[in-house]
């Protein structure tokens, strides 16, 4: 006989390790839930409905650590953690639809917890989806000519060139964009950005089969875009820009949305970005965003969130957020876009294999999609997963 521990990182690997027992079918995934622990953090909770919420996850089999000001019922707010498996998120669910105290928003939220735990994430733009049984890498190809990173394309065809070659290595998204975002940098007009952005989208539309991303958060570059056969759109501003003209027209035409969170503007978000709890307040700033592009008929798993490294974070939020990134998943895929950032350089230095690593630790930490310049390393070294 031989005890050993088992390693369960998703409902994948519990299924395997239930069925590998030989048991019935019938119980695989009823089983496979209560080998998903899950650790769950209730932000300024009313101390009313802790004590009611601590009760029910007893009775539950879970538990939730409270402040010692709900024993001493005390009134106000505090922050909770929620200890429990899957099947026991489940039951306790279905207990707070019928309590009061907000503890039906809970109860929601914990449904979209459960729903995470154990549904294959998936991504759709326009009538096709990306799986993630493996990770997607999403090649970046610049048209202008300030990019970060140098590389900016001013030929579209050579533009083109470059996107079929990232293809061909086994990017899953090609990433345009003609504006830099780098820090420090002016915005241009949509006039100009369309004006570099069109004559290169409608080259690399004839040459690849994998959607195309365009980087911008302008209602009339998004519209000529699609009208050329883009597929997603990648709003680095999460439509505070576009707002509900952007919405509607991204709900109509069923492209895929990417949403990253940045703090401030490109030309002064780098100038002392301070928060009080970078992951919370990231992430609380994402579920708004989700919910406003829902309210304007954006389905669900049509939404990708990005939580915006090197937009607005110093070196130290650009690694709480990646070490925390699959805290983020309960809101959509993750993407990533760690590549050629500041904080790679000061933390490793240039070379191109302290990029690909921030890659390949993007992934481990729970993305699953990665932009990226460098496509064949990535490629190759997410081979290891």
């Amino acid at each position: 006989m031989l005890i050993r521990k088992a390693i369960v990182n998703n409902f994948s690997d519990a299924v395997k390790l239930v069925s590998d027992t030989k048991a019935m079918p019938i119980v695989h995934k009823s089983l496979a839930k209560k080998g998903l622990l899950e650790t769950i953090i209730i932000e300024k909770i009313d101390n009313r409905a802790a004590a009611i919420l601590k009760q029910e996850s007893l009775s539950c089999g879970a538990d939730l650590a409270v402040s010692d000001n709900i024993s001493r019922f005390k009134k106000g707010f505090s922050n909770a953690v929620l200890f429990a498996n899957i099947k026991q998120i489940e039951i306790l669910a279905s207990k707070l639809t019928l309590q009061p105290f907000e503890l039906k928003k809970i109860a929601i939220d914990l449904k979209s917890f459960v729903k995470d735990g154990i549904q294959e994430k998936i991504f759709r733009y326009k009538n096709k989806n990306l799986k993630f049984d493996k990770p997607a890498v999403m090649g970046i190809v610049n048209v202008d000519p300030n990019s970060f990173s140098g590389d900016g394309l001013s030929d579209p065809d050579k533009a083109a060139q470059q996107a079929q070659h990232f293809e061909s290595l086994g990017a899953k998204i090609i990433d345009l964009g003609a504006e830099s975002s780098r820090p420090g940098v002016k915005l241009i007009d949509y006039k100009l950005e369309i004006k570099r952005l069109i004559p290169a989208l409608k080259k690399i539309r004839k040459k690849v089969r994998i959607p195309i991303s365009i980087d911008t958060y302008k209602y009339e570059t998004v519209k000529a875009a699609l009208d050329e056969g883009a597929d997603i759109i990648n709003d680095i501003f999460a439509l505070q820009v576009g707002k509900e003209k952007l919405a509607k027209l991204i709900a109509n035409t069923k492209a895929g949305l990417i949403l990253m969170h940045s703090k401030g503007k490109p030309l002064t978000m780098q100038k002392n970005p301070i928060y009080k709890n970078c992951t919370s307040e990231v992430y609380e700033f994402l579920s708004e965003r989700k919910k406003y592009a829902l309210n304007f008929g954006i389905d669900e798993d049509f939404i990708s969130v990005d939580p915006g490294i090197g937009f607005g974070k110093t070196v130290g939020h650009n690694m709480e957020l990646i070490n925390n990134f699959s805290v983020f998943s309960p809101l959509g895929a993750i993407t990533a876009g760690a590549s050629r950032k500041h904080f790679v350089r000061t933390l490793c230095g240039a070379d191109k294999t302290y990029f690909v690593a921030a890659n390949f630790l993007s992934v481990l930490k729970g993305a699953h999609i990665v932009r990226v310049h460098d496509v064949k390393e990535t490629i190759a070294v997410l081979n290891l997963l």
